[in-house]
């Protein structure tokens, strides 16, 4: 078989004549021979001989083939559907509805959308319904922030940067009838703003002991009107950002309840709980009530995809949805057709971002096996084979029906991404006290779908045990030179998508877990270890145990280099004035918090304000949580998730339920998730700080100096005589906007403390701590250990609304791009507005102590230095990797595979490739840039085609590289890429 491949440098070849670039268009010039991978072990993968499934072809799918070139082609430009907001509206405008008790209004309000919504079966679909009614509809979530893009109905189909199509009778609706409502409605954000509120009136439902401290909820009290400061701070960007305003979302259902048992089955247990008292309270049983509600809902919804599938002469899905997802599903056809109609209609309760799939292959492989078995000859059980392989590619191809809806300014932060839908294979499992092989046969089923189709949607992960998985069928260890035929084959399908699947290593992830886990009141260490055996990846690349752990892992995104700017300036914040006239942050007073650097005796006196300044931030970030929860709990509760999950109700074998929604603590697990942004960045000043500031090579005031003049000697020029005049005028009149007296610097000692910056040490330059050493990284190594660990340790002390605690993890998306155009020079030579490092990743351009640079085992070792416990919410490292030509596609996987290998060994958590050359990554930045420039035209659009399914991993995700912002796109040139041959970082070759 022939599929696409990296050109020479690692990047895509087409011909422009064939159409969209990928694997329906490829140039047979740029097609590599797919070498098969043979199965070792039948007991473990029962129906394939060839793990690479290389017989099959994305041509053998006339329908997939078509799906997929059309999503790249002007159909496939997003259409706002205004479905979702008309039908909850229209619900709400009754007098009779909004007099409903609020969580039975909230579920009939959703039986309501589901009972009407557009019921959409084609003659040649496999799986039955949309997310929207558009072919990919932005989802307008009216009781969030879907009334934000009210402003630019008018001009978001023509915004330069991922338009949206609107109809005009769509927008007339949205402005005239469903968004005028909304405004006096309120969402989350205003309610709690217009609300009266005390933390003192709330429980504490946190279940937390073992090693953790006792639980803090910050003390927060505000009358109606008031904007609190954690709130204040909130909507000033540049610090964090609560997604409660937004969307909770980030978790995994439990399909298989629904699979197991029907919604029939479910309903009876609910049903029974309520007439045997089990759910003791009225509070309770309105609680069962609303599942049961909306679990008729999605039974009338999938009668009326039957209807449509009759209509459409779709007979096998009108069998389907006649059957499932009221009763147990048994074929693998029913069971992916449960999987999908829970999904979507989750969508319509819980915001479309970062609501992931879960373990998907061991959802679908029992099914898939007792299909095979049926079956009496080779040919028929091949022929399944291929059939499964189809069906996944249609359920890859209807979770790519939907985007976030994202306004203009959302777009600096956002751009690009899609609904972050987490998709898991492989992995362990752990039964009866062993740890076991996971992989099967629908991990190299979905593994081939990823393969031939290389779209962003869903996000694919893989699980990989350095130690159950290195093994033979006989269940010894490999030799170490050898690579086990999962990890070849998880390396193979990245070289080939050139992002995806992102792989975790379960080696670290899982203790981490299972620690959290452990620490819950009742529950056994087993019970603990086998959940965090059971985890998925969640939303970009966060670890939960599957619909048992609702772990809101995108609780906030808080900026880590706020707070090292607050420790360099005593408490004051460069947006406020950091004069001693100027306010602090967080008081609003003159005083300083802490002492500012300049006053400082020594790096112990400076980690110790850092500290101070930290704990100030976790408790404004944890306040404007808790508070934003409380509001979400009470307004937009989940019932058909909390139907859907374990811990707020019973199945008809199992007991022991909260009968509390999801939103109120009613999981088995709960916390939140921070994830911390610009880490790589304050690593690296603490580095400057300490080995130049307070080694005695510059001074505070220079360093300061030459943050302010942004690094650059064209701003050391002096100002003529007026404007001095007027800057003394202006600092007079605004003593507290005047800047900091500071020591005048040359352009010669500018440069040189620039150079003596660059040879600092720098996390990701390796791991080595030999005492004067050229190659000594011990500062480094300390500073990822001390603020990786300080983190951990001021969140883990506080407690969520939902009960659990704060976890601390690294990853980005776009964020660290947007964050960065909000944040002035850092003392590690960052410039004011560049982008920060993303996730876990080094910072780019970082050289060895004496200017050498940085090679892929210095790069990963310091990343894998970090301990998984402190990073409970999960990180992302970000590898870019240059491959050779497609002669040596084997030799690179095998290369590909042990640098993968040398990651799980090292107790990596988390890593995803990038597998495209600078070079590659400039010209599609070009042909990008042209084609968004006003009055682009036909050459401009032609430009662009082979570039426009160029998938790279962005900082948590998978993203077409081209739909990026303009500042993202740099960001990810910049990033330090490695020859897979060489392990030598491109940059020092090929200069920009």
């Amino acid at each position: 078989m022939s599929v696409p491949y990296p050109s020479s440098d690692g990047g895509i070849s087409v011909e422009l004549e064939k159409g969209s670039a990928g694997p329906a268009s490829a140039s047979e010039s740029g097609k590599v021979d797919l070498f098969p991978i043979a199965n070792p072990d039948f007991e473990k993968v029962k129906t394939l001989k060839d793990l690479a499934l290389r017989h099959i072809t994305l041509a053998q799918f006339p329908v997939v083939s078509a799906w997929r070139e059309k999503l790249f082609a002007p159909e496939g430009t997003p259409e706002i559907c205004d479905e979702l907001p008309r039908l909850l509206t229209e619900f709400l405008r009754k007098p009779e509805n909004r007099a409903l008790p609020p969580y039975t209004r909230r579920a009939k309000a959703i039986r309501h959308i589901f009972a009407n919504k557009t019921a959409i079966v084609k003659p040649d679909d496999l799986l039955p319904g949309q997310t929207t009614t558009s072919f990919v509809g932005p989802v307008v979530y009216a009781d969030t922030i879907g009334y934000c893009i009210w402003p630019e109905l008018k001009t978001v189909a023509t915004r330069s940067q991922n338009p949206f199509k609107i109809r005009p009778e769509v927008a007339e609706r949205l402005n005239r009838e469903i968004f005028p409502f909304w405004l006096e409605q309120k969402p989350i954000q205003e309610l709690a703003r217009y609300s009266d509120y005390d933390s003192a009136d709330y429980e504490n439902r946190d279940r937390i002991g073992g090693d953790y401290p006792e639980s803090i909820d910050p003390p927060l009290h505000k009358k109606a009107g008031e904007t609190p400061k954690a709130q204040e701070l909130m909507e000033r960007v540049a610090f964090f950002l609560s997604d409660k305003a937004t969307c909770v979302s980030h978790t995994v259902p439990d399909f298989e309840r629904v699979l197991k048992y029907g919604f029939d089955g479910l309903i009876e247990r609910a049903k029974q709980d309520i007439a045997s008292g089990a759910a003791a309270t009225p509070q309770q049983v309105e609680f069962l009530q609303g599942v049961i509600e909306v679990y008729e809902g999605a039974k009338i919804y999938a009668q009326h995809l039957a209807e449509a599938a009759d209509q459409a002469g779709n007979q096998v899905l009108a069998a389907i949805c006649r059957k499932v997802p009221a009763r147990p599903a048994e074929t693998l056809h029913e069971a992916l057709a449960v999987v999908w109609i829970c999904y979507h209609l989750l969508l319509q309760e819980n915001t479309n971002f970062g609501f992931s799939v879960g373990r998907l292959d061991q959802i679908l492989n029992p099914f898939y096996l007792a299909d095979w078995q049926k079956l009496d000859s080779p040919q028929a059980q091949e022929d399944y084979s291929r059939r499964a392989v189809e069906l996944v590619c249609h359920f890859f191809l209807h979770c790519s029906d939907h985007v976030p809806l994202s306004t203009t300014g959302s777009e600096t932060l956002f751009a690009g991404s899609g609904s972050n839908q987490a998709l898991t294979v492989g992995g362990t499992r752990y039964e009866n006290g062993k740890v076991l092989d996971a992989v099967n046969d629908m991990t190299y089923i979905i593994l081939k779908a990823t393969e031939i189709l290389s779209i962003r949607d869903p996000n694919v992960h893989a699980r990989y045990h350095r130690d159950v998985h290195h093994r033979d069928a006989q269940g010894n260890p490999l030799p170490a030179e050898v690579m086990d035929p999962y990890l070849k084959r998880i390396c193979q399908v990245n070289i080939l998508t050139r992002a995806t699947p992102a792989l975790h290593g379960d080696a670290a992830v899982v203790p981490a877990m299972a620690s959290y886990y452990a620490a819950h009141a009742g529950i056994s260490p087993e019970e603990a270890l086998a959940d965090a055996y059971d985890y998925t990846s969640i939303g970009c690349i966060e670890e939960n145990a599957a619909h048992k752990h609702y772990g809101n892992t995108g609780s906030t995104l808080m900026v880590l280099p706020a707070v090292l700017e607050l420790a360099l300036y005593g408490g004051k914040h460069r947006s406020d004035g950091v004069a001693p006239k100027s306010p602090n942050l967080f008081y609003g007073d003159e005083r300083y918090t802490t002492l500012p650097l300049t006053k400082l005796d020594g790096m112990p006196a400076f980690i110790e304000a850092f500290k101070f300044q930290l704990h100030e931030m976790a408790r404004h970030v944890v306040q404007c949580n808790n508070y934003f929860g409380r509001f979400y709990e009470q307004s937009r509760q989940s019932p058909f998730l909390s139907g859907l999950f374990t811990g707020p109700t019973n199945t008809p074998d199992s007991d022991g339920a909260s009968f509390l929604d999801l939103t109120a603590g009613g999981a088995k697990y709960n916390s939140a998730g921070i994830a911390v942004i610009g880490l790589a960045d304050v690593i690296d000043s603490f580095c400057v700080l300490d080995s130049l500031v307070f080694g005695g090579k510059i001074s505070a005031g220079e360093l300061l100096a030459a943050m302010q003049a942004d690094f650059d000697v064209k701003n050391l020029q002096p100002k003529s005589a007026w404007a001095a005049f007027l800057e003394r005028v202006k600092n007079w009149l605004h003593p507290e906007d005047a800047p900091l007296p500071l020591p005048s610097l040359s352009a010669e000692r500018l440069n040189q403390i620039k150079e003596m910056i660059r040879l600092a040490p720098k996390y990701g330059a390796g791991i080595d701590q030999t005492p004067g050493g050229v190659y000594n990284n011990a500062i480094a190594v300390k500073y990822t250990h001390l603020l990786t660990e300080m983190l951990q340790q001021v969140f883990a002390q506080y407690r969520t609304h939902r009960g659990g605690r704060y976890l601390p993890g690294y990853w980005s998306m776009t964020n660290h791009a947007g964050f960065g155009m909000l944040t002035k020079a850092t003392p590690n030579g960052r410039r004011s507005g560049e982008s920060f490092a993303s996730g876990i990743t080094p910072c780019p351009g970082v050289v060895k102590a004496n200017g050498e640079p940085v090679n892929l085992l210095d790069h990963m070792l310091s990343v894998t230095s970090v301990n998984a416990n402190t990073v409970q919410n999960g990180y992302t490292y970000n590898l870019s990797l240059t491959t050779r030509d497609r002669g040596h596609f084997e030799e690179d996987t095998e290369l590909f595979s042990r640098y993968m290998k040398a990651f799980a060994d090292q107790n990596g958590v988390l890593v995803q490739m990038c597998v495209s050359s600078i070079n590659d990554l400039v010209a599609a930045d070009r042909a990008a840039t042209a084609a968004g420039q006003a009055g682009a035209g036909e050459a401009e659009r032609k430009a662009l085609e082979p570039f426009k399914d160029l998938m790279i991993r962005v900082a948590g995700y998978s993203a077409y590289f081209v739909t990026l912002s303009p500042q993202m796109r740099k960001e990810i040139i910049q990033r330090a890429n490695f020859g897979l041959d060489s392990g030598v970082e491109q940059h020092t070759l090929n200069p920009i």
